[in-house]
């Protein structure tokens, strides 16, 4: 199995050294057991900011591209379910398999990350649930 190069912050965030974001160790379904829609990700994401989520106030929903760097084949972690994802195993078991993710597309879609199997794909962000988000900040 591949190790992580993530450097464990002790403040229940993960610094990644190659692309300079720090990262929540846990996703929104570990911090709140509760589904999310696309928008209550976003509320998510800036109710760590004004509670200064391990002293910063920048915390957001990340990119497809910064989540697909947690996202490698060779990663074995374990989903709410006790299936098989492919999310960094610094983190700790128990996520969701999808997140939301920030987007700047018009219309009624988000963008999810399925750490199943990498796949990026659109879905109706105001109806669905059964997601979550893990807040990044920096960059």
């Amino acid at each position: 199995m591949k190790s992580s190069h993530l450097v464990d912050n002790k403040n229940g965030s993960f610094h990644d050294p190659k692309t300079g974001l720090t990262w929540d160790q846990k996703d929104s379904w570990q911090r709140e057991p509760q589904w999310l829609t696309w928008d209550e990700a976003v509320e998510h994401a800036r109710s760590l900011c004004h509670i200064k989520f391990c002293g910063f106030n920048d915390w957001r929903m990340p990119t497809d591209q910064e989540a697909l760097t947690l996202y490698d084949p060779e990663f074995e972690n374990k989903d709410k379910y006790d299936k098989l994802i492919h999310l960094d195993p610094v983190f700790p078991p128990g996520s969701l398999p999808t997140i939301w993710l920030k987007d700047d597309i018009p219309g009624n879609d988000g963008i999810i990350l399925d750490y199943r199997n990498g796949e990026v794909r659109s879905l109706y962000r105001s109806k669905s649930g059964r997601m979550a988000t893990r807040p990044v900040r920096g960059d």
